[in-house]
């Protein structure tokens, strides 16, 4: 019987021990590798932020430690109708290594519904289970691929990547070279664990990237709807002032017209009083001249009598004759006679003068008909000479130059209206004594009417605003600011305009440019 030499083991019992020394050693490598590329996986991340990328090398890694064939890692994804869906972000297979920089033909990296996935990738999508498959023999011909464009596994290993009890990606290898065994699936919770992680962390990153697009998209409608709002109620704005502004010269307006209707009814009665007497004076003044030249042809014959009388007559009478001839002498009846003729004839140039001026008064007064009539601008220059002629001749000198212009068409009580506003403001811009000239000339088919005064002219920014309505350069209370606004807007009724030259220091030219009136 042959002894067991002393100190030494089996053959067998040595080679337990080192064999399981290996398995150690393989398993500490594995674990190694598996860490250094989850490390380095997530400090790609970290620096780019390219999950795919980060993906696609940790699959390659993971293929090589299980001596895989081809794998996949996903995530899986929830769509508003309650469907799951996979969106794979990596897909490996070592046929692709050998050309490394084509893509592989008829794998797509889109969103998949569950659908279209194999069976075995199915199943994990539906348990969120550890799933190990082993297909022998041939599969059935219309057997799906792990994913489309990739083969059916012959042997699949599908782990879920979970947070907490939320399935939010899956890693699927298939084909190894040798078994896969529940306990791989131990070795590779770290690589479940880092890309449940980077999963989270890409959908944080994708929702972050959503949400501020979405604020972007609100910020910028939002921009614009201020934008739209500003500019509608700039232009509402805008439109409101310049309806204010033309309500409140329509007002003015209308209150002027008012007032120049109260006046003209009252020039109207002030002016029937003034003729009724004035009709009688005149009248009285006519029969006075003629009783005057009666009286002085009496005296005239008394006289020859009085030298006629031959002998001279004595007593009473004598003395009756040379109180006559004294007082005749100390009264000087030859001055008187003589004076009393040139008081008679001032008195009746007097009453011209009144009936006159009551007569520019009521022209310039009358009340507007509101029709076209052919105007003597001529005449009615010098009617409204007439009427503002009080608050002219103690502060210039007028010089009227009328030229031969035919009549226009308009209205004569509304260019009186733009001629008085022309001529006072002429005066009010004389800073002492000064001239005002006031002309007419034929220029074409317009009838030209200039005012110019020798005042202090205006500068170029009051004369941008002399026609806006209510501006004025006058003291508070002494002017509307409405003269001129309300003059432009007559002329341009007439189908004229207004032009205007000045310069400070120099004076000023107003110029009223009217058609004439077309032949009948």
């Amino acid at each position: 019987m042959s002894k067991a030499v002393s100190g030494h083991r089996p053959e067998s019992a040595q080679g337990r021990p080192r064999a399981r020394t290996l398995a150690a050693q393989r398993a500490l490598d594995f674990s190694n590798r598996l860490l250094l590329a989850l490390s380095s996986a997530q400090l790609d991340f970290a620096r780019k932020g390219d999950l795919r990328s980060v993906f696609d090398g940790l699959l390659g890694v993971l293929l090589d430690l299980t001596q895989s064939e081809y794998g996949v890692i996903g995530e899986v994804l929830r769509t508003p109708e309650g469907a799951t869906t996979l969106r794979p972000h990596a897909l490996a297979h070592i046929a692709w290594r050998e050309t490394p920089r084509e893509s592989p033909g008829g794998v797509q990296l889109d969103d998949l519904d569950s659908r279209e996935l194999s069976a075995p990738l199915g199943s994990l999508l539906a348990s969120a289970a550890p799933i190990i498959t082993q297909t022998h023999g041939q599969p059935a011909r219309d057997s799906k691929g792990l994913v489309p464009g990739l083969p059916f596994p012959q042997a699949f290993l599908g782990m879920p990547c979970k947070a907490g009890e939320e399935l939010v990606g899956v890693v699927g290898i298939a084909n190894p070279q040798d078994e896969y065994t529940p306990e791989l699936i131990g070795l590779l919770q770290p690589v479940l664990d880092t890309c449940s992680s980077l999963l989270l962390s890409e959908r944080g990153a994708r929702e972050r990237r959503e949400t501020e697009k979405v604020l972007r998209r609100q910020e910028e409608e939002l921009q614009a709807h201020r934008a739209q709002m500003e500019e509608l109620v700039q232009q509402r704005t805008e439109t409101l002032l310049v309806t204010t502004v033309a309500l409140e010269e329509r007002q003015a307006q209308l209150l002027h017209a008012e007032r120049m209707a109260s006046l003209g009814q009252l020039v109207a009665g002030i002016a029937h009083e003034i003729n009724n007497p004035l009709g009688y004076i005149t009248s009285n003044l006519v029969t006075l001249t003629q009783y005057l030249a009666v009286f002085s042809e009496l005296i005239a014959r008394y006289r020859e009598f009085a030298s006629a009388l031959t002998p001279p007559p004595e007593g009473p009478a004598a003395e009756l004759l040379s109180r006559i001839q004294a007082y005749q002498q100390e009264e000087d009846l030859d001055y008187l006679l003589g004076d009393v003729k040139d008081l008679l004839q001032d008195s009746r140039e007097g009453a011209h003068r009144v009936a006159d001026t009551v007569q520019s008064l009521k022209s310039f007064v009358r009340e507007d008909s509101g029709q076209m009539e052919l105007v003597d601008v001529n005449k009615e220059l010098a009617t409204t000479l007439k009427v503002v002629w009080n608050q002219l001749k103690y502060r210039c000198e007028v010089r009227c130059e009328y030229g031969q212009v035919p009549p226009i068409l308009g209205r004569p009580a509304q260019l009186n209206q733009v001629f008085t506003h022309l001529l006072l403001n002429a005066v009010q811009a004389l800073s002492d004594h000064g001239t005002i000239q006031v002309s007419t000339v034929l220029e074409g088919d317009e009838v030209l009417v200039r005012i110019t005064d020798s005042g202090q002219g205006m500068t170029p920014d009051v004369l941008d605003k002399i026609f806006t309505p209510f501006f004025t350069t006058k003291p508070p209370g002494k002017g509307a600011g409405l003269g001129l606004s309300i003059s432009a807007d007559i002329i341009a009724r007439h189908m004229g305009r207004i032009e205007v030259r000045s310069q400070y220091g120099q004076g000023s030219t107003f110029t009223l440019r009217l058609p004439v009136a077309n032949e009948p």
